[in-house]
């Protein structure tokens, strides 16, 4: 087992009656070569030689979070924490343990999880439903078309990485995210790579949202690259929970569209 820090991020999105969320970033420099088999491990301790730690599940191949069904809390005291293990061709990874209160307090804990809450119900009632798809930022340089110097992409229509100079690209599709756009057209706005229609949006800050990541509308299958990230709730300046972001409509001639929503994409 290797100690070495692989793991930029663990992030717990914790339901008490089961359906917790529990989502990773590698870090951009882990290069080992795909596939990466996560396993998502649950334990009480926290403690990372205890010898409580079991798995939840059975182990996903190349994605970035996992769902643990069960409930695991029945009292006050919340000692349930989780961990990712990662095996590639080159050894095994063990992420940090991850709390389900981070760094807050039960009561903050509570407080939190009621604003998201209130926020998804929000969400389901009146915003335009989707997929996210979380940009690669870490893994095996695209085979096809990475640039030997810079690793970076030197074909925007690579089906191989997407653009974006990793193999694979994106990960799975995650469904059931939303985002209220602001009404009326899309105001056009010119950059270096042409005119882009540009749409502002309020999301759920849960997964957590990084530029390159893309959205994709479930109704029409638009694709918007997700650009200006800006919390606008962050409880106790610690857990971001609600952003405005600036969603840029892709060509519908782009590569993006390749990528299919049904959880099929084999290089996912």
């Amino acid at each position: 087992m290797s100690c070495q820090a692989v793991f930029q991020r663990v992030h717990v999105n914790f339901i008490v009656r089961g359906g917790t969320y529990v989502m990773w970033d590698l870090y951009p420099d882990f290069v080992d070569p795909l596939p990466h088999e996560f396993q998502l491990q649950v334990g009480r301790t926290g403690v990372q030689d205890a010898d409580d730690w079991e798995d939840v599940g059975l182990p996903i191949e190349n994605g970035f979070y996992a769902v643990d069904p069960a409930q695991r809390t029945f009292g006050m005291r919340q000692p349930t924490h989780y961990r990712v293990q990662l095996t590639t061709a080159n050894g095994t990874y063990l992420s940090d343990p991850t709390g389900i209160d981070g760094v807050l307090s039960y009561r903050d804990w509570r407080l939190a999880r009621e604003i998201a809450r209130k926020e998804r119900v929000r969400n389901r009632l009146s915003t335009a439903d989707g997929y996210l798809l979380k940009a690669r930022v870490g893994g095996t340089r695209c085979p096809v078309c990475a640039d030997l110097q810079t690793d970076e992409a030197r074909d925007a229509d690579c089906e191989t990485c997407y653009g974006t100079g990793l193999a694979g690209g994106y990960f799975t599709p995650l469904p059931g995210i939303w985002a209220d756009i602001s009404p009326g057209p899309a105001p056009e706005e010119r950059y270096e790579q042409g005119v882009v229609a540009v749409a502002k949006a309020r999301m759920l800050h849960i997964p957590l949202l990084e530029e390159r990541d893309v959205w994709v509308n479930a109704k029409t299958d638009d694709r918007y690259f997700i650009h200006g990230i800006t919390s606008v709730v962050e409880f106790r300046g610690t857990l971001p929970l609600i952003a405005n972001v600036r969603l840029h409509l892709a060509a519908h001639s782009h590569v993006i569209y390749s990528i299919p929503m049904d959880g099929s994409n084999e290089d996912s």
